[in-house]
């Protein structure tokens, strides 16, 4: 079997394949590894709308002096 040269055509189709291939795994990671966060994506569209509770400080609070 006779060694070949890369030609600019596999080398196109290699640039390309490995682009495809790795924006597939970003996609996966983003739609199937982050299903549980607060700010899941969506392709729908649709927004879910998450109610926030003020912090609350325990102890005594003392106001620090202005500079």
């Amino acid at each position: 079997m006779r060694g070949r040269f890369p030609t600019v055509g596999d080398r196109a189709i290699g640039i390309v394949l490995g682009l495809v291939l790795g924006i597939a795994v970003i996609l996966l990671f983003l739609f199937l590894g982050s299903r549980n966060t607060i700010d899941e994506p969506s392709i729908s569209g649709a927004t879910t709308r998450t109610a926030t509770q003020p912090a609350t400080i325990t102890g005594p609070v003392t106001p620090r002096p202005s500079p």
